[in-house]
Parts: C-alpha cells; sequence; structure tokens
C-alpha cells in the first residue's frame, strides 16, 4: 500500500513540476521602466492610426512589433483592462513567428499554477477571412489535445463578437475568421519573426 501511495505521490508531484515548467520564449520578459511604456505607447498609436485609415477610402496597412504588444500585456493590460482577461489567468504574452502566432499565459494559482502555451497557425485564406489552426498547445511540458483547445479558442474569438465558424480541412478541425464592416478589406497578411503586418482596402461608401 505504502508503496502505491508513494508511486501516485511521486506522479503528482512530477506532474505539478511538468505544468510550471513555461516554453523557454516565455520566460524572457518585457522589460519595466520608459522602454516598456514607450513600446506599448508605439502600439496603441499604431492600432488607432491603423482604425482611422481604414475608415477612410483607400490603402492602409501596419507593421506592429512582438515587442510592442508584449510591452501593452504587460503595462496597459493589468493598468487598464484588468477585468477583459479570465478568472485565473495572468501575465500573457505572445510570440510571432513564420505564420504563426504563440500565447501563453499563467493560470492557476499557488502549488497548481502552470502555464498554458498554445501556437496557432495563421494565414489569410480570402479578403476579411482568416484561417487559423491550432499547431500545438501545452500546460507547461504537458502536451494538450488539440482539439478541445481549437474549440475553446473558436469561443474566446466568438466572445470578442467576431465570426468563428469551426471546419474540418485536411482531417484537422480549423477555424476560420471572419471580419468585416464599413466597406474594409482585409488583403494582406503576414506573420514573421517578431513581426506582423497587415494590408488592405477602404472602397469609398455610396
Amino acid at each position: 500500500m505504502w508503496v502505491g501511495i508513494a508511486g501516485a505521490a511521486a506522479i503528482v508531484a512530477t506532474t505539478i513540476v511538468a505544468a510550471r515548467w513555461p516554453p523557454g520564449w516565455y520566460a524572457v520578459r518585457a522589460g519595466g521602466g520608459a522602454d516598456t511604456e514607450r513600446d506599448a505607447r508605439r502600439l496603441v498609436t499604431a492600432v488607432a492610426g491603423l482604425e482611422a485609415a481604414a475608415n477612410r477610402p483607400g490603402d492602409w496597412g501596419a507593421v506592429v512589433r512582438e515587442q510592442e504588444i508584449n510591452a501593452w500585456l504587460a503595462t496597459d493590460l493589468p493598468r487598464s483592462h484588468a477585468g477583459s482577461l479570465p478568472a485565473g489567468v495572468t501575465e500573457p504574452r505572445v510570440r510571432l513567428g513564420p505564420g504563426r502566432v504563440s500565447i501563453a499565459a499563467r493560470v492557476g494559482a499557488g502549488p497548481f499554477a502552470g502555464v498554458v502555451a498554445v501556437d496557432v497557425d495563421v494565414k489569410l485564406r480570402a479578403a476579411n477571412q482568416l484561417e487559423c489552426r491550432v499547431a500545438g498547445a501545452r500546460l507547461g511540458a504537458i502536451p494538450l489535445p488539440a482539439g478541445p483547445v481549437t474549440h475553446r479558442l473558436a469561443a474566446v474569438i466568438g466572445g470578442l463578437g467576431l465570426t468563428a465558424d469551426l471546419r474540418r480541412l485536411d482531417g484537422r478541425s480549423v477555424i476560420v475568421v471572419s471580419l468585416g464592416g464599413r466597406g474594409a478589406r482585409l488583403e494582406g497578411l503576414a506573420v514573421s519573426d517578431g513581426e506582423l503586418m497587415v494590408a488592405g482596402t477602404t472602397e469609398e461608401r455610396r
């Protein structure tokens, strides 16, 4: 009996340790001070400028950087939008790679806290239509099934007021996100190391 209890305890302890093991890139935090505040302001300015341009007839586009996104997540999000994260979720971060957006955050509290990380391959399927495919997910070093994570991600996207349809493509579930409104068309999307580029056109209203 004692051997069984010891074995179960070892499994629980190993699981807790594995769940707390974050991906290497997550450990590289946004720095504090003036540089972080400056980067966060750059993101806010870029988004505001993009929104204004997309509301006028003509071409528009913007490039945002991973460093600026993470600076905003580290400063403005907890300061001005503290209630926007689900309960128990803290310290979100992103990583941008070729065609991929990785998202990670701390979940839980105390000895049962861990870091959930999700890798999502993103591409422009058609104008105003994104295809998102979960390439991997894990709690610390513990793999998570892609199916439930995909369904959860679709629900989160839908909660933002976007249309997120689940479809089966090449034997796997993908999320097709539809954008639109006010004649603006997203026609270009590129995710590279550390950068996200978007471009499009807004037609003149008649």
